[in-house]
């Protein structure tokens, strides 16, 4: 079973799926693909897009009904993707960790400049007793400089998730290198589409194909479903 572990389905809380009939149809698709179960991770960015765990609870509830009325076999798993310039509490994080387990935290780097003190704020959520997943790393500004970065990371116990639309050339040729030698490293722990539209929507089966090609079936079964698996079950994830 495939689990994408990162998306912006959720209606009316930042630049993801304009309204709950886009949703629907997205998550109809990624019904038909194989997948499962799908985390609603919207932004949280400091000034542009804010919204109360409430808020995201709210309408992922909203939109799990309307699946359930329209016979959509997916489980909604509320989460964020939370931009790491963003000023947020401890508590506060506790509320936007992924299943809210209170554990996993889904963590955004600047897309530009990279904020001097960034490696030094992942690691406080470390000392802080969660568990940080850095979202697309591929396409950050810092990563594209330094890819060893990653393998760093790694040591340190971060996991990493790559965009199933870098492996697929969608941002540019220097993207896809890096996603796909971070795979073959074994550095990545999750691939997950970050949906957010039609245009930029679910592809897993596309992607599988490439992947078990790239590193083989059983290692496409952990970054598509297995490690999310764990992740739900909240075991440690063995990396």
């Amino acid at each position: 079973e495939m689990i994408d572990i990162h998306t912006h389905i959720l209606p009316n809380l930042d630049d993801g799926a304009k309204d709950i009939d886009t949703a629907i149809n997205l998550l109809r698709e990624a019904e038909r693909q194989g997948i499962t179960t799908v985390f609603a991770t919207p932004h949280i960015l400091t000034g542009l897009y804010q919204p109360t765990s409430k808020k995201i609870i709210q309408e992922l509830n909203t939109l799990q009904d309307r699946l359930n009325q329209e016979e959509i076999d997916i489980t909604l798993i509320r989460g964020a993707e939370v931009g790491i310039e963003s000023e947020i509490t401890p508590e506060e994080i506790m509320n936007y960790t992924l299943n809210g387990s209170g554990k996993y935290i889904l963590i955004e780097l600047p897309f530009v400049a990279y904020p001097l003190n960034c490696d030094e704020k992942i690691f406080k959520f470390q000392t802080k007793g969660f568990t940080p997943i850095v979202a697309h790393p591929e396409r950050a500004f810092s990563i594209i400089k330094n890819p060893d970065k990653l393998k760093e990371w790694k040591n340190r116990g971060i996991l990493i998730q790559i965009n199933s639309k870098s492996i697929m050339g969608r941002y540019g040729k220097t993207v896809t290198n890096i996603a796909i030698k971070a795979l073959k490293d074994g550095l990545v722990d999750f691939v997950a589409s970050d949906t957010h539209n039609s245009e930029w929507g679910f592809d897993f089966d596309v992607v599988r194909t490439v992947l078990e090609q790239l590193v083989g079936k059983p290692k496409t079964d952990e970054l598509l479903g297995q490690n999310a698996q764990r992740l739900l079950l909240s075991e440690m994830l063995n990396v």
